[in-house]
């Protein structure tokens, strides 16, 4: 689907991470799912940019978005009121499955859990929410977790009570009270995640440069399960386990 939508909210979270909420009805979209963004009517730069869905409540859709680049900057100078061109959304998603979950999101990994999160909430899941980064000034959404989350853990690299990366944080954790596990963040994170080998599924909300979107330009490959996967067309979500981080 292509739509053009207005943006209806822009929330700045911090100096680099902002959101723009836009009226979008008649999707229904899966988390993991994203959409491609259209960063302007030039040709430069030429690729969309690939936004996770982070929240779709009453039609209205957000996407958060980080300041990384020449794209991503230009969308950052967008306002309220202006138009935003939007194809997908793309991916498959995850089907909700209704056992006490435990998320890990590090660093921006934040966007697709909290919209799982709001799913789980609503279907009166119990979860625990947990979410590293490296500053305080990274942590975003703080609030909005604590409302929704049956236990929520907040810690950062660099400063804090709780000064710790994700993976660490987890050994803490009593894994067996949980039924399933989802993560995203870096891949340093994934692959450090794998070496724990937890002892219930974990499924992975994995990242990658996408330059088509819809699996044509083969940019996003993944070994898994032993053979060639495309993140943005059969994931993103992939089971942890069938993932092989050194192809």
């Amino acid at each position: 689907m292509i739509k053009r939508v207005k943006i209806k909210r822009k929330i700045w979270y911090n100096k680099d991470t902002f959101g723009l909420e836009v009226y979008f009805p008649g999707i229904n979209p899966l988390p993991g799912q994203f959409f491609q963004v259209r960063v302007g009517d030039s040709l430069d730069p030429f690729l969309n940019r690939p936004i996770s869905v982070a929240s779709y409540i009453r039609n209205r859709l957000l996407l958060i978005i980080r300041i990384v680049g020449k794209g991503t900057r230009i969308l950052s100078e967008k306002e309220e009121g202006d138009d935003l061109l939007l194809l997908g959304p793309f991916g498959k998603g995850l089907r909700l499955k209704k056992k006490k979950s435990l998320l890990i999101a590090g660093g921006f990994g934040i966007a697709p859990l909290y919209f799982l999160a709001q799913k789980l909430f609503k279907s009166r899941v119990n979860f625990t929410f947990l979410y590293g980064t490296k500053t305080q000034d990274d942590l975003i959404m703080k609030q909005d977790i604590s409302k929704i989350a049956n236990r929520s853990i907040f810690v950062t690299e660099s400063s804090g009570t709780k000064k710790m990366t994700v993976v660490s944080a987890i050994k803490n954790i009593d894994i067996n009270a949980y039924k399933i596990a989802y993560a995203c963040g870096p891949k340093l994170m994934l692959v450090e995640l794998q070496k724990l080998n937890l002892p219930i599924p974990v499924y992975a909300f994995c990242e990658d440069f996408f330059g088509c979107g819809c699996g044509l330009c083969l940019g996003c490959a993944i070994m898994y399960k032993g053979e060639y996967k495309r993140i943005c067309e059969d994931g993103p979500v992939f089971d942890l386990r069938g993932i092989d981080f050194n192809v």
